[in-house]
């Protein structure tokens, strides 16, 4: 699912997203266990299509070491000249909210939990409340 979600940001939005981008460049070994699985060689070749692009285009712009400006820069460059036709489209993604039968059994607890610790007033969580 996430490599669905990335290959629809970059298949259609990789021209606003320059930190996108970046970060799919700098952290681009995440994906190595990935080539050669079969259920993801195509989404894998669209991530690594946009990753080689861009670090090539950096590697002759620049010298290293490449600061993370230049990177940007580069990247945001090259963006508009990116042929967003050489990417495989997939369908596109669609998300649909479903809601639990009884959601408070969840968020309740949460909630009180998140106020507790980020609130700073005390309580007592083993203490049982008493009828007014």
């Amino acid at each position: 699912m996430l490599l669905e979600i990335i290959n629809s940001s970059l298949t259609y939005t990789l021209h606003v997203n320059p930190h996108f981008v970046y970060s799919l460049l700098y952290q681009r070994e995440i994906f190595t266990p990935y080539h050669g699985r079969p259920g993801f060689i195509d989404l894998v070749n669209n991530i690594e299509m946009v990753i080689t692009f861009f670090a090539n285009n950096v590697e002759r712009d620049g010298t290293p070491p490449f600061s993370a400006q230049f990177v940007t820069d580069i990247i945001k460059k090259y963006s508009k000249t990116w042929p967003r036709s050489r990417l495989r489209k997939f369908s596109e993604l669609k998300f649909r909210y479903v809601e639990e039968s009884q959601p408070d059994e969840f968020f309740v607890p949460y909630v009180w939990s998140l106020v507790q610790k980020h609130s700073h007033i005390h309580f007592e969580i083993n203490r049982k409340s008493s009828p007014t």
